[in-house]
């Protein structure tokens, strides 16, 4: 009887252990909500599955230096927002202050600037240089707003036509099917350089066309703490960041583009 209940006992305590040893790992365990665009690299990409880039090789590099497990959980940008701002996601990649701000208005939000960027209009090199009067119709990538065009857009001066990859993008604008295609441009350069290892592309992006530029932000509602780990780590670890970036040839300025 006595064995029995020293059993139990042990039992009990084992039980009890492992119960706050998951406890502790769940504790550290953070959902973080990604994009499902199959090629956005050098950001990210999600193919077969999987997803990679140098956002996510940065975020894990800082995941590593404090004990935290991020587990990447991929939607489509509209639906992503939603479940982040419904808190059912602990962290959002990429997010801005700008982005969907209406939806963001009742909650309060932390972020880190993570990777620069530029969002501007490629178009064929004959119309290199021709201004706003060129552009009627602008694709743009789904779930994409061209904040520089909203008011072109409203006057009905401007018409939109999404496209559900960058691929698709590229070939309407390269068959004259839109006038401009309102894209990251970073992302561009890497997709002919780098994927289809082009040695010029067909396209060019017009810096003289309105465009918007700023940084990729990590973002949490619930763990502003975290946040703030995540800004000291950019500034300590600078070396081990631009490392990162050289695997992608990942420029901070983009004035080559």
């Amino acid at each position: 009887m006595r064995s029995m209940l020293f059993r139990s006992c042990v039992a009990a305590v084992f039980l009890f252990t492992m119960s706050l040893g998951c406890r502790a790992s769940d504790e550290k365990t953070f959902v973080v909500g990604v994009e499902d665009y199959p090629n956005f690299l050098p950001y990210s990409a999600y193919q077969d599955g999987k997803y990679s880039g140098l956002g996510k090789d940065i975020l894990d590099a800082f995941a590593k230096e404090h004990g935290y497990v991020f587990r990447y959980e991929v939607y489509p940008l509209k639906r992503r927002d939603a479940l982040f701002v419904a808190g059912k996601l602990d962290f959002s990649f990429p997010d801005n202050p700008n982005w969907v701000a209406d939806l963001k208005k009742h909650v309060t939000i932390s972020y880190a600037p993570m990777l620069e960027f530029t969002d501007g209009v490629l178009v064929n090199p004959e119309f290199l240089g021709k201004g706003l009067g060129h552009l009627k119709v602008l694709g743009i990538p789904l779930g994409f707003t061209p904040y520089p065009y909203q008011q072109l857009m409203t006057t009905g001066t401007l018409r939109v036509e999404e496209s559900p990859q960058y691929d698709t993008l590229y070939q309407k604008l390269i068959a004259k099917r839109i006038d401009g295609a309102y894209m990251n441009t970073r992302i561009a350069r890497y997709y002919w350089s780098k994927i289809l290892k082009a040695d010029e592309a067909p396209v060019a992006y017009d810096p003289d066309l309105p465009h918007a530029s700023g940084y990729w932000y990590v973002s949490s509602i619930k763990y502003g703490h975290i946040v703030e780990q995540f800004k000291q780590f950019l500034s300590t670890h600078q070396v081990q960041i631009d490392d990162l970036k050289k695997q992608y040839d990942f420029k901070s300025s983009d004035d080559n583009n």
